[in-house]
């Protein structure tokens, strides 16, 4: 899948690699010395946001203009200012399913990333969602739309930066994480 956002898997790689090392270090040295136990949401929140941040100081170096994280919720996550475009970072435990917001309206590019549980494992998705790809959960009561493993396996234009995905002998697809730090780049 093309993309003008100046993803490429070296890029995204740097990335990540820089998410795990600030993430390891938010919890040795600040959650866990402080008793603070996070839950995977909670700690998906973070990781986001820490990726954000992140994203936007390496894209910004290498593609030598802009590219602004979010302050806000009703910002973009990332927004390119050079080419007026957004990306969406939708950060997941699990390995089969992202959340979304069940109110938001604009149909986005997105990172769809996966992280395990020591951070040294992710995997990264590039692709183009729109309203209509999110599978509500209103009537579960549970206030997050989801989108599958099983749809992004289907879905012909993605790149997949980091890790696989894999149908299991029953049909369902699970995400499979990558080491970054086992990774050349």
């Amino acid at each position: 899948m093309k993309n003008p956002f100046g993803l490429e898997k070296s890029v995204v790689l740097e990335i990540v690699r820089e998410v795990s090392k600030k993430i390891k270090k938010a919890d040795n040295e600040v959650f866990k010395p402080c008793g603070i136990h996070l839950s995977n949401k909670n700690m998906s929140e973070i990781i986001g946001k820490i990726m954000e941040k992140t994203a936007s100081d390496i894209l910004t170096k290498k593609l030598r203009y802009d590219v602004k994280n979010a302050q806000g919720d009703f910002e973009p996550d990332l927004y390119f200012t050079k080419i007026k475009k957004a990306i969406e970072i939708k950060i997941t435990s699990t390995d089969n399913a992202w959340t979304g917001g069940e109110f938001s309206k604009r149909p986005f590019e997105y990172l769809l990333v996966s992280w395990g549980k020591d951070f040294d494992d992710f995997f990264v998705a590039f692709t183009h969602l729109d309203k209509k790809d999110w599978h509500s959960n209103m009537s579960k009561n549970f206030y997050g739309p989801s989108y599958p493993a099983k749809d992004l396996y289907k879905k012909k234009a993605k790149t997949i930066f980091l890790g696989r995905l894999e149908k299991t002998p029953k049909g369902a697809v699970k995400i499979i994480r990558e080491s970054v730090t086992s990774q050349s780049q």
